[in-house]
């Protein structure tokens, strides 16, 4: 299992640590809150940054510590952006043109 935190980039602290078994969950689990209108990750995205800083072996109890924090993503990159009509009119044409061409 893989060991990670929330950098708060404004007040310059992290999250309590947590445990995901892939770096893909943990992405996606950020992503999600990071689309939740009423957490802090959503109204100030630009200050939070999700990091792997080590990993804990559920069979020996060993947590390792990483020497640095690799930086996953971005809460600003996986927020979801509103699109205007003509930027949703043309993702409907693009996925019309992508169903057609897999029949």
């Amino acid at each position: 299992m893989k060991l990670y935190t929330v950098n708060d980039l404004a007040s310059k602290t992290f999250t309590k640590p947590f445990v995901m078994l892939t770096d893909r969950d943990a992405i996606e689990g950020f992503r999600h809150v990071c689309n939740e209108p009423e957490t802090p990750y959503a109204k100030h995205p630009q200050d939070y940054t999700l990091v792997n800083i080590g990993s804990f072996d559920e069979r020996t109890g060993v947590l390792t510590l990483s020497d640095s924090q690799l930086v996953l993503a971005r809460a600003l990159d996986l927020k979801h952006k509103k699109l205007n009509k003509e930027q949703i009119a043309n993702k409907i044409a693009e996925l019309k043109l992508e169903l057609e061409g897999a029949e």
